[in-house]
């Protein structure tokens, strides 16, 4: 999903991580260290979609538009999407 927003004009992609909480993975049985692993991961991710795009620009350097995808180098930025603390207690509490 990552890659297809970026080909399609994205300067920003976000983690897929909204509301993931070391906390919450621990209620699920995970250790600390795999809840660590699991968000490190969700940012690894977005960073290979990145870098398999600077890849596709690289191929076709011309910049415009290649089959309906966008391939032009840029700055590509990663945003961590990270949800309310509220959301987390699942009490309603993000909406108060």
């Amino acid at each position: 999903v990552h890659l297809d927003y970026l080909e399609n004009g994205a300067d920003i992609i976000t983690t897929a991580s909204y509301q993931a909480t070391i906390q919450g993975f621990k209620e699920k049985g995970f250790s600390d260290k795999e809840g660590e692993n699991m968000l490190r991961r969700s940012v690894e991710i977005a960073c290979e979609a990145r870098d398999l795009y600077y890849e596709r620009c690289a191929a076709c350097s011309s910049g415009d538009k290649t089959d309906g995808r966008i391939l032009k180098k840029r700055t590509i930025l990663i945003a961590a999407s990270v949800g309310s603390y509220g959301a987390y207690l699942a009490d309603g509490s993000e909406y108060r």
